[in-house]
């Protein structure tokens, strides 16, 4: 920052002449151009540099105060290696440091591979962090079945526990004794035409292979003894438990929580058994070798309702009713596709039995509701409705069921949204077209791919988006690229038929304004008085102080300032002096209108001299260009360009105490501005 340094300098010479001055002349403010991305002065922006490689992140804010040690911190917990689960910490959602281990699953667990997907939630009653996760148990159960209850799976383990410890002479015995029992019986009490049928024709299999393996003469006799009892175990399985429905799995997911007093941790998995010390009757009674939520506590509900005859859950989400207070879950169905997103009811604490008889669907892959009928305009490529989270907004007294679609690794995935009057709905998505989708990419863009699974966090009075990106951010439509974590800021925007819709600014991929409590600016620029000159359309200049910066082509609800060619002034007019660093001037969306830079910037600005009088006058900054090479896509071989959009005039400078902004643009075509943020305090 040396040239910081020797601005600053300049500048404070320059005052020091207006001694005595009640009013002075215009001065050329030395500045900094924010334009190099070796560059990035920290303390005032940050940019989505994917610093952290992962992906499906949840992120905490700790507003404890009497929690010392990690109050002001931000804690993020992302999908790794898949094993255990890595906490990271940051005081500004952008620079992140690995904070530890959050959970690796104990020896017994079941939750031993595909650990991924958590969400964090911090139970202010209790004083625990609940980490919920998605994590597939087929380790310990490689005969990879669902049952239709939880007792009749109960009853499988206990059968299948005995079997599976019986010798070679207790199988064939027992054997000899199924035979006898079934072989050319018509019916059999107790077990349907259907069953029997099934029962005789596992005899026959152990039949045909106990003679396949006598016969292999590759085999000594203690080999052969060896297969026909493996092989024999399971036969007896299956017809001990012939009257259990089951039906095998593709891939078996679960929900497991884990519980901390630090959001540090380490978790340990939830687990209440009766008999062990600390048991809680009123709590969830569950070992350390079973899910936390399977397809069996679910089995009890009616298909009617739950839809889907198999439901393995991923993806869950933990919310509060901010109105009731009530717990709610939401999870993501995936088998043997991922098209329904269901919510549920949770009990007075997140480890109490949830209420099962209210599971209900709330979306569907394809279809604006969970009835089918009228499709969405999306685009969706996969049958995947996945990552959802819950937003409740306090204006409209709506719930906000977000959610990503298309595969992770399509540079299309996207989050979008669906809106109810209650936590289970009913939910209505809400067309791309009309303002439905909260963050996304296009793929005339080589700069961003696969913004999504994201979370929501609430700051400062201000409420940011965190998501997972591709670090391949121009690769094709199914990449295998890791992935990294990014942040952009939440803003809500009316549609044409009035109804308030989640909005990002972004993707972003050039600078913006830092987050976090060492942030000592923020954007002011929606406190001032906006008016703008040369307008094409006669457009209200409040769109350039709206807060808005135009990310998405698939609709113009956020507007820019469209000018006519030839000179425009912005000016922005505060009630007061403010304390400004920095102006960021954001460039259109669209590559056509884009200006290619600033004429003059000029600051009308208060200073005390050093004999303590007040110095009054303009400070100014002149021929600003724009790095269009850097806010350009840059796809070659004959491919039309387009704008990165996003970019913007960024200057910084020594704090000035100033009252009046007028920015300058002298243009030989139209062009448009996105909006205009002032750093200052």
């Amino acid at each position: 920052m040396k040239k910081i340094a020797k601005a600053a300098l300049v500048l404070l010479l320059a005052f020091g002449m207006l001694a005595g001055c009640a009013d002075s002349g215009k001065y050329e403010l030395p500045y900094y151009r924010q334009a190099a991305e070796d560059a990035l002065n920290k303390s005032l922006y940050y940019q989505n540099d994917m610093t952290v490689v992962g992906a499906d992140p949840s992120v905490v804010y700790c507003d404890d105060e009497s929690d010392e040690e990690n109050y002001g911190w931000f804690f993020m917990y992302v999908t790794g290696d898949t094993k255990s689960l890595n906490v990271y910490k940051s005081r500004n959602m952008f620079d992140w440091e690995l904070a530890g281990k959050a959970f690796a699953p104990e020896a017994d667990s079941w939750a031993q591979q595909q650990v991924y997907a958590p969400e964090c939630i911090y139970d202010r009653e209790e004083k625990k962090y609940y980490l919920f996760f998605t994590a597939n148990d087929s380790v310990l159960r490689p005969d990879k079945l669902f049952f239709n209850s939880r007792a009749e799976e109960a009853e499988y383990d206990a059968a299948a526990s005995e079997i599976k410890g019986y010798s070679y002479k207790k199988v064939v015995a027992e054997m000899d004794a199924e035979r006898e029992k079934y072989v050319g019986a018509e019916s059999y009490e107790g077990l349907s035409a259907e069953q029997l049928a099934s029962v005789q024709e596992l005899i026959a299999d152990f039949d045909a292979k106990s003679a396949e393996i006598e016969a292999n003469t590759a085999l000594d006799k203690d080999e052969k003894k060896k297969e026909i009892r493996v092989y024999g175990r399971k036969i007896l399985i299956s017809i001990r438990t012939i009257k259990i429905e089951t039906v095998s799995y593709i891939n078996g997911f679960s929900i497991c929580v884990a519980v901390a007093d630090s959001p540090v941790g380490p978790f340990v998995q939830y687990t209440n058994v009766e008999g062990a010390e600390g048991y809680d009757p009123a709590k969830r009674a569950i070992g350390i070798g079973d899910a936390f939520m399977k397809h069996e506590d679910m089995a009890c509900v009616p298909v009617e309702t739950r839809i889907l005859p198999v439901m393995t859950q991923i993806d869950v989400n933990p919310f509060v009713d901010p109105v009731t207070g009530k717990k709610y879950m939401y999870f993501s169905n995936t088998y043997y596709k991922q098209e329904y997103i269901f919510g549920i009811e949770m009990g007075d604490s997140w480890t109490s039995d949830p209420k099962w008889d209210t599971l209900v669907p709330l979306i569907r892959n394809k279809y604006k509701t969970v009835s089918g009928g009228e499709r969405t305009d999306y685009n969706e490529t996969r049958d995947i409705d996945e990552g959802p989270h819950m937003y409740y907004d306090s204006v409209s007294q709506d719930y906000y069921l977000t959610f990503s679609f298309n595969g992770s690794f399509s540079r299309d995935y996207a989050v979008a949204q669906a809106i109810g009057d209650s936590p289970l709905g009913e939910f209505t998505k809400v067309d791309r077209a009309d303002g439905g989708l909260v963050i996304s990419s296009d793929f005339s863009w080589d700069h961003v791919a696969a913004p999504g699974h994201h979370c929501f966090v609430n700051y400062g009075g201000k409420t940011y988006i965190v998501y997972q990106g591709l670090y391949d951010r121009a690769g094709g439509t199914e990449v295998q690229s890791k992935r990294g974590i990014c942040v952009d800021e939440i803003k809500f925007i009316t549609n044409n038929d009035g109804v308030r819709l989640l909005y990002a600014n972004g993707p972003s991929y050039a600078p913006m304004p830092v987050i976090g409590s060492d942030a000592v600016y923020r954007n002011i620029a929606e406190d001032a008085e906006v008016k703008a000159t040369n307008s094409a359309d006669g457009a209200d200049a409040s769109v350039l102080n709206d807060g808005l910066i135009t990310y998405t082509l698939y609709h113009d609800l956020v507007s820019e300032y469209n000018t006519k060619k030839g000179k425009t002034e912005i000016t922005l007019t505060f009630e007061d002096y403010r304390t400004v660093r920095s102006l960021m001037i954001f460039n259109s969306k669209n590559l056509d209108t884009a200006f290619e830079g600033i004429k003059r910037i000029e600051l009308d600005f208060t200073k005390t001299d050093s004999d303590g009088k007040t110095v009054t006058g303009t400070a100014f900054i002149k021929d600003l260009v724009f790095d269009m090479a850097r806010y350009t896509t840059n796809w070659g071989d004959g491919v039309e360009e387009s704008a990165r959009p996003g970019g913007s005039v960024a200057v910084e400078f020594d704090e000035l105490s100033v009252k009046t902004i007028r920015i300058t643009i002298d243009s030989d075509k139209p062009v448009a501005v996105s909006e205009i943020f002032v750093l200052g305090k």
